[in-house]
């Protein structure tokens, strides 16, 4: 029963969330708003069933294909706010596809990472707001792209548009650096937090490792980036792409380490 409900929640989420996208593939415009609102509604849903068939039924596996696959819910779950009243033309497609690939290759790679042992009420706070922190950093990587294509599109009079919005460049910059002020926040507590229990979630004191000067190479990035926005007004593409620049840092942080350690020497 167990495995039919995977297969299920599997197929239905792959299905729900290539509906939105309907419109970009076949280049028309048939679906309506509520249309693409309600299946990505759905498959938000298909999403978290099928999250916690993988990662709660049998014990919290976090893995490296399912933190990808949780960070992928909640980066999915921002873009259906934000965007719930199709303002923003192709950013379903910079966001939903990376979420379908990811669904779509998670039974292929599956080392099992079960959390057995019993962890405090402040461990478990921390491996939340890092999971929170990780999933809205990545949406405002994605959110940098889309800034990043559609300037590019208005500097080259491109005729042939993908990425487009009724809002204009300063309310979208104003709505991304919203977003990394919120990541920012997480990230810092997320920082703090690991340091405190470090012992109890990695079973040793606080070490100074590649894992760390990542995290803290991204948490000042991030910081040098909120900082020049709030005194010198910094905009543009010199905003997007430092914000990238940190969101790698983040990358070879977390899900790098994870994935070197899990795929490429399991």
């Amino acid at each position: 029963m167990i495995i039919m409900n995977y297969w299920t929640e599997y197929s239905l989420t792959l299905i729900l969330y290539l509906i939105p996208c309907y419109d970009l593939i076949t280049n028309q415009n048939k679906l309506s708003a509520s249309t693409k609102n309600g299946a990505l509604f759905l498959g938000l849903i298909s999403h978290l069933l099928l999250s916690n068939q993988i990662m709660i039924v049998n014990g919290i596996n976090l893995n490296f294909l399912n933190a990808l696959l949780i960070i992928s819910f909640i980066t999915v779950f921002i873009f259906w706010i934000l965007n719930f009243k199709n303002k923003n033309k192709g950013l379903e497609l910079i966001t939903l596809v990376p979420a379908i690939i990811i669904i779509a290759i998670n039974p292929i790679f599956q080392n099992d990472h079960y959390i057995t042992h019993y962890f405090s009420i402040g461990s478990l706070t921390h491996i939340l707001l890092a999971i929170l922190g990780y999933s809205v950093l990545a949406f405002g990587a994605i959110f940098s792209l889309f800034l990043f294509f559609i300037e590019k599109d208005l500097h080259e009079k491109n005729n042939n548009v993908i990425f487009s919005s009724t809002n204009s460049i300063l309310d979208l910059e104003k709505q991304l650096f919203s977003i990394y002020w919120v990541g920012f926040i997480f990230l810092t507590i997320t920082l703090i937090t690991g340091m405190s229990f470090s012992e109890e979630l990695f079973g040793a004191a606080f070490k100074f490792n590649h894992k760390f000067v990542f995290s803290i190479l991204a948490w000042l990035v991030y910081g040098a980036l909120l900082f020049r926005r709030a005194l010198f007004g910094l905009r543009g593409r010199q905003a997007i792409h430092l914000s990238l620049v940190g969101f790698v840092f983040l990358l070879l942080a977390y899900i790098g380490t994870k994935f070197v350690f899990e795929i490429l020497l399991s």
